[in-house]
């Protein structure tokens, strides 16, 4: 039998893992319909791919050239998902800003909503694969 804080324990990782699973659904079906995620490096790409993202993933080498690259092409809107910590929010505004102009839609919402996982520890996008497994319910054996 399990006890009351076991069963509160379980209930409140299921709701974490049913809200990181709703968000990365909704990032893989956006990625399948055409929308670039731009990612710090290649094992956030990995981590991505692991989750369900199938469609394009950008690394970010240099701001700049980031920036060149949409501006060859007509991409009217994307998703930036830098790293949770301090280093990733600073990227995150800086190429919030290049990108301005260049881009119609830049979108970090997906950045903000990830943002109630660092309680978990989780702050880096390469390990997200990982917290999905940390989170997923279980009951114990009885």
């Amino acid at each position: 039998m399990t006890s009351r804080i076991e069963d509160r324990k379980l209930k409140n990782k299921a709701i974490l893992f049913d809200e990181f699973s709703n968000i990365f659904e909704k990032l893989a079906q956006e990625s399948r319909l055409g929308v670039p995620i731009i990612v710090e490096g290649k094992r956030d790409a990995e981590a991505l791919r692991k989750l369900g993202v199938r469609g394009e993933i950008v690394l970010i080498k240099s701001i700049r050239g980031l920036r060149r690259s949409f501006e060859e092409r007509s991409i009217r809107r994307v998703i930036l998902l830098p790293d949770l910590d301090e280093e990733g929010e600073r990227l995150l505004k800086l190429v919030k800003q290049s990108l301005e102009g260049v881009v119609k839609e830049i979108d970090v919402s997906y950045w903000k909503k990830l943002k109630i996982f660092k309680k978990l520890g989780f702050t880096q996008v390469e390990t997200m694969h990982l917290l999905l497994e940390k989170i997923r319910p279980r009951r114990s054996p009885i």
